[in-house]
């Protein structure tokens, strides 16, 4: 029985992975045409049912200091981001890494921009207000692409960073150089359920992959905030248990 189950679950993992490989960029239109990724193979599943399929097959990984949950393609290895940077706010999900080395992660970031810097009404406005603002995000923001992106409860402002980044050596105030960078990634900041400023952050080293990329979009796509209470100024909470 134990085998038998054991292979279940891995029959169901597998399943899970594969389906975000397959019809990932299909069902997060939007996010894949930020990414820029070739388009899918047609599937009738609705992002619904692929939350769903997500939440039945993935883990979920609920944060009772920080108030929220989201479902993993996998159990993943948990620190504090305050690790890798000093009085951060957030956690690292780590899915791969070669010791210190972080392969493939996802980092959640708690308070992760300023109240005024994206709209409480980003859901709901119009397209002009959006380009507007995504044209504002962009200026000298060192991200190769900025996008908003539809997460089904709310909008996030979905970001890439760029691979070359034009700097200014001599202080004149003009780029004479450009830096490579040894990898990219992408963020995704948005507000919870409750008014949370969350941010979520992509790690593929060394290179962005469809694979970890469209699992991160799913992963996006099951993120909770769940109603908290909190004494603590800096944001950490305690998870009010649901009946």
């Amino acid at each position: 029985m134990r085998s038998d189950k054991i292979n279940k679950i891995t029959r169901s993992l597998k399943k899970y992975i594969a389906l975000t490989c397959a019809v990932g960029t299909v069902a997060f239109a939007s996010f894949a045409q930020a990414a820029e990724e070739p388009a899918a193979q047609e599937t009738s599943m609705t992002v619904a049912e692929m939350a769903e399929l997500a939440k039945e097959n993935g883990y979920r990984h609920t944060s009772a200091r920080y108030g929220y949950s989201i479902v993993c393609p996998k159990k993943p290895n948990v620190i504090p981001l305050s690790i890798m940077e000093e009085k951060a706010k957030g956690e690292v999900l780590i899915f791969d890494n070669d010791g210190y080395y972080l392969n493939n992660a996802w980092i959640i970031m708690v308070n992760a921009f300023d109240e005024n810097e994206i709209p409480v009404n980003l859901h709901t406005m119009d397209e002009s207000a959006k380009a507007k603002l995504v044209e504002k995000l962009s200026k000298n923001s060192g991200y190769e692409l900025v996008r908003i992106a539809d997460m089904g409860h709310t909008s996030g402002v979905y970001c890439i960073t760029a691979k070359e980044i034009e700097i200014d050596t001599n202080g004149d105030g003009k780029a004479d150089e450009i830096m490579t960078a040894d990898t990219q990634m992408i963020k995704t900041f948005f507000r919870g359920q409750y008014g949370g400023r969350f941010g979520v952050e992509l790690i593929d080293n060394p290179d962005l992959t469809p694979a970890h990329i469209n699992q991160y979009h799913v992963g996006l796509m099951t993120f909770q905030e769940w109603p908290a209470t909190s004494d603590d100024k800096q944001g950490e909470a305690k998870v009010k248990k649901s009946k």
